[in-house]
């Protein structure tokens, strides 16, 4: 027995994206932070006060500027205290960074307009759990793998 193929339908990418929270660059991580938290989303994209597309930010940058350079080396950190109080003060202090400093500028995008296989290629190919839909350099939403996927499945 053969299995049932499901027909193919278009999917246009401006159905599929949500509206994209975003932050500026000079807003301090802490307030990037509080954005991922409230939208439950790992990254955002980053913008100027004109809305033009400068970075991206997800909880990994945010959580691997909080660590002193020298611990993502170490194999082991059994070394450290789990009551080590002092490292509360490099947390806050690294809270307090800018965007820009912890944000990267390689950002996944796909024009507006393009089909939903360009954007699945797109995040396959970098390797990245949601694409930055733009237009003319401005963000107009952002599309997840997993959003994505279910339109292409016809789940709601």
């Amino acid at each position: 027995m053969e299995p049932e193929e499901t027909p193919r339908k278009d999917i246009r990418v401006e159905d599929v994206m949500r509206p994209a929270v975003t932050v500026n660059p000079d807003a301090p991580a802490r307030e990037a932070l509080r954005l991922l938290r409230e939208n439950s989303v790992p990254g955002i994209p980053v913008v100027d006060d004109d809305g033009k597309l400068e970075g991206f930010v997800t909880d990994g940058h945010l959580l691997e500027s909080a660590l002193p350079r020298y611990m993502k080396m170490m194999e082991s950190l059994s070394f450290v205290p789990e009551d080590a109080d002092q490292w509360v003060d490099y947390l806050i202090e690294a809270a307090d960074r800018p965007v820009r400093e912890v944000m990267t500028r390689k950002v996944s995008q796909v024009e507006l307009g393009k089909s939903e296989l360009v954007v699945a290629h797109k995040m396959l190919r970098d390797g990245v759990s949601s694409v930055v839909i733009t237009r003319n350099g401005q963000v107009a939403g952002i599309v997840n793998r997993l959003d994505l996927y279910a339109a292409i499945e016809g789940i709601d």
